[in-house]
């Protein structure tokens, strides 16, 4: 038996018991299965991709202002039935579109009955504005957001609530949006369309309501029955034979990860997080993990009045316990159809999209490691300071380093559950499994890292867990410098980009450089979202 499916069939004999104990008496744990669960019968496929609705602009380009108001909608999501989300003003995946160097300015308004924020996933902005888990606006309370979107910001971000205990059902509920950022020059030809997808996931249950989350959902990041692009089962996307166009994606689930494949068509990858790439890479597939953006080029076959399948296909992130049915399923997320019309002739892009720079030296070296902490304090990986050398190399106050973690006593309430009122009642019902960063399940308040505007950091990423981690860093956008092979061998990357969300397979390792260029509290975390709540988070403080 391989080392790695002994840790997982450990986990579960220390979950599955465990678990069972905490239900509370009367809890139908079935009740809340996928087999009683709202499938995706119910809602009608194969219409035309809607396309998102745009938030009001009250000023000229390329400045934006406008006003948000947060608050539960009923949404016609099924025949006869109304479900109720949680958005920005009523809209479903609204999008704010901007061009680089423009002054952004949003009031927002939150009538929720619990405290959020909005956090602008990809842009770069001050650290007061991003809207991370210390900054709340309280319920019934409001704030304005106010900000320079730089110049070299330009790509497809997207925006999202942020508060800690609250986040995994306000994202389960549907919040989140586009924030679209124009180049001033853009290399790509005006005459290529560009269709904007934002994929979520849903599960009802059997009223048509967002079904509270499951023990299983907060172990592996919860993954919904109903998988939608824009808001629609399977929407059809109608295109001239031959013609060239564009895909923009958001995954936007919680831990749904999508492995994204076109049938009969290559895919070439013109951009991720961070913008265009330095040259379109052909793709057969893209493997897409939740926080994560593409940009990717089509050229349309030939053959007129075809449809074609734009597919998830199946991917094992070694999930715990029961499976959802569709876990081993390919998925489609919509089709593509080809019209009667003539065929086009293919339009191709300049040699070079833009120039990335290599970061350079780095002044500051620091590890980080991604572990799980099994009840009865057994962890799930290869445990703490079982790899040496991973001490002292935080630099700038001695925050780097795996120093005092030795004791995990306290992480059965995962630290950010101390309190009173609806916070505390708002944590109850959670398994007793901590996800970890350097030993620490997060906690408000406490700095992992201290570090220097300017400066170039190289960050030595390590999943020492069974299941795969998507990593997000605030503040900046990072390369990707190496990735370790799993027999242990370093190797460069196939290309580079700006990223803010990177995959880290079970055991593996990867090194980050980045540089912060606002000083603040910047937060990084698993970006599988009810991982991040158990406690996968932590920040760092740049002066």
């Amino acid at each position: 038996m391989q080392r790695r499916d002994f840790l997982r069939l450990s986990a579960l004999g220390l979950m599955l018991t465990p678990l069972a104990a905490c239900m509370p008496r009367g809890h139908d744990h079935a009740a809340h299965s996928a087999a009683a669960s709202l499938g995706p019968q119910g809602l009608p496929e194969n219409q035309p991709l809607a396309q998102l609705p745009r938030l009001n602009n009250q000023l000229a380009a390329p400045d934006f202002k406008t006003s948000v108001r947060i608050a539960p909608t009923e949404v016609p999501l099924l025949e006869g039935k109304k479900t109720e989300l949680w958005l920005y003003n009523n809209k479903l995946a609204p999008v704010i579109e901007v061009t680089e160097g423009g002054q952004v300015e949003v009031a927002v308004e939150n009538h929720l009955h619990q405290p959020t924020t909005i956090h602008w996933h990809g842009v770069k902005v001050p650290a007061d504005q991003d809207g991370g888990p210390h900054d709340l606006i309280p319920s019934q309370g409001s704030k304005t957001y106010a900000f320079t979107v730089p110049e070299g910001n330009a790509g497809l971000h997207w925006f999202h609530p942020h508060p800690h205990d609250y986040l995994a059902e306000q994202i389960a509920h549907s919040l989140a949006g586009v924030f679209l950022v124009k180049p001033k020059n853009d290399p790509v030809p005006s005459e290529i369309a560009a269709h904007l997808l934002v994929v979520t996931d849903l599960r009802l249950d059997d009223q048509a309501q967002v079904a509270p989350h499951t023990h299983i959902d907060w172990m592996n990041g919860r993954e919904g029955n109903l998988l939608l692009v824009n808001g629609q089962r399977n929407p059809e996307l109608e295109v001239a034979p031959g013609e060239t166009f564009r895909l923009r994606m958001v995954n936007a689930c919680a831990g749904r990860y999508l492995r994204l494949n076109l049938q009969e068509h290559g895919l070439q990858l013109i951009g991720t997080d961070g913008g265009y790439l330095e040259q379109a890479v052909a793709k057969d597939e893209l493997l897409l993990v939740p926080g994560q953006r593409c940009d990717l080029l089509v050229r349309a076959s030939e053959r007129k009045e075809r449809s074609f399948k734009f597919l998830n296909l199946p991917y094992d992130r070694d999930w715990m316990g029961p499976e959802p049915e569709h876990y081993r399923q390919t998925e489609t997320l919509l089709t593509l159809v080809t019209s009667a019309a003539a065929v086009r002739s293919e339009i191709s892009l300049p040699r070079q999209l833009r120039e990335i720079q290599p970061l350079g030296e780095a002044k500051v070296q620091r590890l980080v490691e991604l572990t799980e902490e099994m009840p009865h304090g057994e962890m799930h990986g290869g445990g703490h300071g079982g790899h040496g050398g991973h001490g002292g190399h935080g630099g700038h106050g001695g925050h780097g380093g795996h120093g005092s973690h030795g004791n995990h006593g306290g992480h059965g309430n995962h630290g950010q559950h101390e309190g009173h009122g609806d916070h505390a009642d708002h944590a109850k019902g959670r398994p007793p499994i901590d996800f970890l960063i350097n030993g620490k399940a997060f906690k408000m308040g406490e700095i992992m890292f201290e570090g220097k505007m300017d400066e170039v950091e190289e960050w030595e990423v390590f999943n020492n867990s069974h299941m795969d981690h998507p990593f997000h860093v605030h503040g900046t956008h990072f390369q990707v410098v190496a990735l370790q092979e799993q027999d242990g061998a370093w190797r460069s990357p196939d290309y580079r980009a700006w990223q803010d969300t990177v995959n880290l397979k079970p055991f593996q390792k990867l090194k980050l450089k980045m540089v912060f260029e606002e000083p603040g509290e910047w937060m990084f975390h698993c970006h599988i979202i009810e991982h991040e709540e158990l406690g996968m988070m932590a920040s760092i403080l740049i002066s």
